[in-house]
């Protein structure tokens, strides 16, 4: 791999998706380090998510389902959702529980989401690295950038989930397995639908779907930290001007 694809294609969207994402949690943003470390897991997380793909011939499954597309489409299908669909998004979202543990700046709903799409965005990189070396052009830059948003779109169904039970004190084993599943239909149903050059017009449909529900829940969640930015500046000024009458 040449340094202009790697610079280009991998490391400049990884940045751009960072930066997008840090600013929609711009009222109460986590530290940009942490940020940098969550990338960091995605592509760990990427590289055992690949070496675990290359044992499952061991398990009776193949590791490459490339020979489905064609005559094996129902086989194919299953396989999308059932093997691909969870494997990636279950090692995706083992450093999102290491996360959740142990950052303390995890305290909002919407961090959830940002963390989540940030591992994506870590496991896409270390994909393209496998698939960019093979493309040109449009094909290249279009792949570079759409990887890591379909990654990002699934992985926020399990980071909203169980983002949303940790700051509630409700069941994280619940909601984990409520968001992996439902991430792992939609990225399964999204790769089948991606093959077919009659149903790829459906993979669309089914980013657009999740993407809006992403956006109205992010825009949802951003509100609510204004709200509490304001609130949070309300309550200081009340306690300085409290002091103040007191001298």
């Amino acid at each position: 791999m040449t340094l202009w694809i790697f610079l280009s294609a991998i490391i400049a969207p990884a940045i751009f998706w960072i930066f997008y994402f840090y600013y929609k949690d711009r009222f109460r943003p986590e530290p940009i380090i942490y940020l940098g470390l969550t990338y960091i897991f995605g592509l760990f997380t990427a590289f055992a998510c690949a070496r675990f793909y290359a044992i499952l011939p061991l398990i009776g499954l193949p590791d490459d389902p490339s020979f489905m597309m064609g005559s094996h489409g129902i086989q194919f299908f299953f396989y999308s959702i059932g093997v691909t669909g969870i494997v990636e998004e279950f090692f995706k979202f083992l450093p999102f529980l290491v996360i959740i543990a142990t950052f303390k700046c995890f305290d909002e709903k919407i961090d959830g989401i940002i963390y989540a799409s940030v591992i994506a965005l870590g496991f896409a990189s270390y994909e393209n690295m496998g698939y960019l070396v093979y493309m040109s052009g449009f094909e290249l830059f279009g792949r570079a950038f759409a990887s890591p948003l379909t990654h990002t779109v699934f992985s926020s169904i399990w980071g909203y989930t169980v983002g949303n039970a940790y700051i509630h004190k409700k069941s994280i084993f619940k909601a984990s397995i409520t968001g992996v599943l439902l991430a792992a239909f939609f990225h399964g149903i999204f790769n089948f639908f991606t093959t077919s050059s009659v149903l790829r017009i459906l993979s669309a449909l089914v980013i657009l779907i999740v993407w809006i529900w992403r956006i109205r829940i992010m825009e949802k969640l951003s509100s609510g930290e204004k709200e509490a930015k304001k609130n949070e500046k309300l309550r200081s000024k009340t306690k300085v001007e409290r002091k103040l009458s007191e001298l």
